[in-house]
């Protein structure tokens, strides 16, 4: 029994006309006939009974006209979940996250996320999210890469376990520290100037620029670092007068009263996050994320967060 004839005989058996039900399905009523005839030889029984005023259902129609329905209903749910599966719109997606990438990255990749997908973040040091993307617990992992070097180094915490990387977003650092801070009203902030402990996460990528950034501009506050496990505990380090911290321009957006973000004087690095995957991951919805992912624009991290205070020192 083929869908069309199908069709047909619903068709019939809504109208309760021959001629009726032709019309509606944009045919002439010889064609129609023929498959009707067609499906009651292939069943071995009558489906219709033909009348003056048009045809009825024998008992083997009412049951056929019941159960198609429900068959051709199946039918169109099955290819919508079918397609929606093959563009990236209905699945699921476990992302490994490094946990100084900002929040607010991931609502800009939103294309990702809607009812139909089923998305599970998972927060973790940048060396456990690589490998639970190599051992395929997770279909992608967004971190921060460690600084490029002249063979292309930042791609080297990828590569060593066979994963594609492609840079998402780039940002500066910028200085974090308490709004009471002597510095906290300079347009930017000398850092050699500072006296302050340094708080710092440890994330390895994330880690490797600003360890950089300290080491050149020399020993203070070297000797009372601390350290944490995340962006978030990193700026309640900072609130507590623990000391001051460089981390990538979107935590600005994360700031609450009491701590303020400020440009450095001295040059200061642009830190990459990155997404990485395995090449051989067949996974509609990790391709729906990546073109997301790949096609957002930068924003503008220094914008209004870190504005020139008119008459400010610095």
């Amino acid at each position: 029994m083929d869908v069309r004839a199908l069709e047909c005989f619903l068709a019939v058996a809504t109208e309760g006309s021959i001629s009726r039900a032709a019309a509606a399905l944009h045919m002439t009523q010889p064609p129609l006939s023929v498959r009707l005839q067609s499906l009651e030889r292939e069943l071995g029984v009558t489906l219709l009974t033909r009348h003056g005023r048009g045809v009825e259902l024998t008992a083997a129609g009412r049951l056929l006209a019941e159960r198609g329905r429900r068959i051709l209903a199946d039918l169109a749910t099955t290819a919508d979940q079918v397609r929606a599966v093959g563009l990236g719109t209905k699945g699921s997606l476990t992302l490994a996250i490094g946990h100084t990438v900002s929040p607010r990255l991931l609502p800009r990749f939103g294309v990702a996320v809607s009812d139909e997908i089923d998305l599970r973040l998972l927060e973790l040091a940048d060396d456990d999210a690589v490998e639970r993307v190599h051992r395929r617990e997770a279909q992608a992992g967004l971190l921060h890469l460690p600084p490029s070097g002249p063979g292309g180094s930042r791609h080297a915490l990828g590569a060593a376990r066979g994963l594609e990387v492609a840079v998402v977003t780039r940002e500066p650092l910028v200085l974090v520290l308490p709004a009471a801070h002597p510095a906290a009203g300079h347009e930017r902030v000398d850092l050699t100037a500072l006296d302050d402990g340094r708080v710092s996460t440890t994330g390895a990528g994330l880690a490797a620029h600003t360890r950089a950034v300290w080491d050149q501009v020399g020993p203070a506050g070297y000797d009372h670092r601390h350290e944490a496990t995340s962006v978030l505990h990193a700026l309640s380090l900072v609130e507590s007068g623990a000391g001051v911290a460089l981390l990538p321009a979107q935590v600005t957006s994360l700031l609450w009263p009491g701590l303020v973000a400020r440009p450095a004087r001295q040059h200061t690095p642009v830190v990459e996050t990155g997404a990485l995957w395995r090449a051989d991951e067949d996974s509609p919805v990790l391709r729906r994320f990546l073109r997301a992912a790949l096609s957002t624009p930068e924003p503008d991290v220094l914008g209004p967060h870190l504005r020139r205070v008119p008459g400010a020192g610095g």
